[in-house]
């Protein structure tokens, strides 16, 4: 038995023997009465009995001499006065006799009352000896988990140590990490300068180059003025400058590079319920639709007419964004389910790898739901999602390569390269991403959410919609300054992810939106200015897409219709 046993069992034991001592000081005092009380019932029962003894001779003797007074006299020797005192010591004891009785009375109900007393006490007493042995058995009860506890002490010092010797371990490898992590930053920093000092000597080099451009286009108009003004055999001399001038009369002349579309010629229900998405074809062959019906659809425009070509199916919600890969002929839809699918074009199926008997390229992992996806580069899709996070996927691998934090739910995005990435946001911010860095390069901040982004052809601008201020910016990539701005009391988003476009031509001459009220709104870039209001759709128009050639344009509405617009 240890010394800690020991302890424990002479700190119980006195701990008894205190609480005994105290419990037998308030009965002491009693027990004493009781004792002595029990003594004194004995003696006066003794002394009753003589008495009792004595009054039954002496009442034997009175009643002889009532019975017999003469021979009484004769016989007896006793004078009077002797008889007398006979008489009263006989009426003096009968009176000790009832006086004892009735002392006798309340002895015996004071020894009644002390025998209840005492054996509520002895009950007391055996529930104490009870509750003792109870308490012993605990005790050695809580010696065993004293013991437990006590190894179990030795076992967690043991693993504190070791916790000790890895906390050590693991301070001296977080320090050597920490350094290689500043040596890191340090390259990461000189990186990003080298990166931004050749980012601008590429927006030097392409600021040339479109300079240069320039400068040959007007040297090649001057030469086709100056030949137009020394090449005279088209003139006809017969022919008077007002003959001429009727000739020329009903000539139709565009003042822009493309025509501006005035007119629907075509309009019918692509997708039930809204139709959040449209995208042609980079041949201009097709356009693909996509909605509440959760299917993109494919339509070929026939003699000003839409033709159902097929529908690709294996989403679980409506189509939140279509993008189309002409390379690999390949189809993505981002979805509210959370997901991003892609189709082949060949077979109008959802792709699936060689072997495979599901489809491998359903890309889940976002945890809300997906409104923007596109292509970047070869076979990688980057996803933009309300759960303030875009995700990009390489899809050789089918997997997510990388996660980019945004801290704010994406709308929608474009791509410039196989590398940068622009972001539009709830929180009224686009931000650019290089996809080799996790934090965003460079922001802007406008007015409002950002509803859609699209980039210009010549990948110069990029057209930012904003629905709490019912506008359209137009960005200077080169510089990250908004240059133009187009509104219009027509135009007012409907949805959080309605979109607007440039037009497809080498200087982006118009910028297009849809409105909540059904209108298509057309403005001039360089201007400003509105060029063309078109009215035919009764729901907010949501998605557009203008052919590559630009001799169309597609609308759709969020009550399943479309129209197709040109110029007549």
């Amino acid at each position: 038995m240890t010394l800690i046993d020991n302890s424990l069992r002479n700190d119980i034991l006195n701990c008894l023997k205190k609480r005994n001592k105290i419990e037998n000081e308030a009965y002491f005092q009693l027990i004493k009465s009781h004792t002595k009380l029990s003594e004194l019932n004995n003696s006066l029962k003794q002394e009753i009995n003589e008495l009792k003894l004595a009054n039954q001779r002496l009442t034997q003797e009175n009643i002889e001499l009532h019975k017999n007074p003469g021979a009484v006299i004769s016989s007896t020797t006793l004078p009077p006065e002797k008889s007398r005192q006979l008489e009263e010591q006989l009426f003096k004891a009968k009176d000790e006799v009832i006086d004892l009785q009735k002392r006798l009375v309340d002895v015996s109900q004071q020894v009644i009352s002390l025998n209840k007393t005492l054996k509520d006490k002895d009950d007391e007493l055996s529930s104490k000896e009870v509750k003792i042995v109870d308490l012993e058995n605990r005790c050695e009860l809580l010696k065993t988990l004293n013991k437990e506890l006590d190894n179990k002490m030795a076992a967690y010092e043991e693993q504190i140590r070791l916790w000790k010797d890895e906390k050590v371990e693991s301070e001296i490898q977080y320090n050597c990490l920490l350094q290689k992590y500043d040596k890191i930053k340090e390259e990461y920093q000189q990186i990003l300068t080298a990166s931004l000092r050749f980012r601008e000597e590429q927006i030097e080099k392409v600021n040339r180059l479109n300079e240069l451009e320039a400068e040959r286009i007007q040297m090649k108009l001057k030469e086709e003025l100056l030949k137009a003004q020394t090449d005279y055999t088209h003139i006809n001399l017969n022919e008077s400058p007002m003959a001429s001038g009727h000739a020329n009369h009903n000539v139709k002349l565009f003042p822009y590079n493309i025509p501006l579309v005035n007119k629907a010629i075509y309009k019918f229900d692509c997708n039930e319920g809204e139709v959040n998405a449209v995208k042609y074809h980079k041949s201009g062959r097709y356009f693909a639709t996509g909605g509440g019906d959760r299917k993109i659809k494919l339509w070929e425009l026939k003699d000003g007419k839409a033709e159902h070509m097929g529908s690709l199916i294996g989403s679980n919600a409506s189509i939140a964004s279509i993008d189309i890969d002409s390379e690999n002929n390949l189809i993505a839809g981002t979805s509210f389910d959370f997901a991003c699918r892609l189709w082949s074009l060949n077979d109008h199926r959802l792709r699936m790898a060689s072997g495979d008997q599901q489809p491998t390229h359903t890309l889940t992992g976002h945890t809300n739901k997906v409104l923007s996806g596109k292509f970047l580069g070869v076979m990688k899709v980057v996803t933009g999602s309300y759960d303030r996070t875009l995700k990009v996927w390489d899809l050789m691998q089918k997997a997510c390569i990388k996660t980019l934090f945004a801290g704010s739910s994406c709308n929608d995005l474009v791509t410039m390269d196989s590398q940068s990435i622009i972001s539009g946001h709830l929180d009224k911010k686009i931000r650019f991403w290089d996809i080799r860095m996790d934090p965003p390069q460079t922001e802007i901040s406008l007015q409002g959410k950002i509803t859609s982004l699209d980039v210009s052809s010549n990948r110069n601008y990029l057209l930012a919609s904003i629905r709490d201020v019912n506008c359209l910016k137009m960005i200077d990539i080169r510089m990250n300054q908004v240059t133009e701005t187009y509104c219009c009391e027509e135009y007012k988003p409907g949805f959080d992810w309605s979109r607007a476009i440039f037009s497809p031509d080498i200087d982006q001459q118009f910028v297009c939106a849809g409105s909540a009220d059904g209108s298509v709104i057309i403005w001039n870039s360089i201007s400003t200015k509105v060029e063309k209001v078109l009215k035919e759709h009764n729901a907010s128009v949501i998605s557009l897409a203008w052919h590559p050639q630009g001799t169309n344009l597609v609308t759709c509405d969020s009550k399943k219709k479309a129209i197709v617009w040109a110029y007549q």
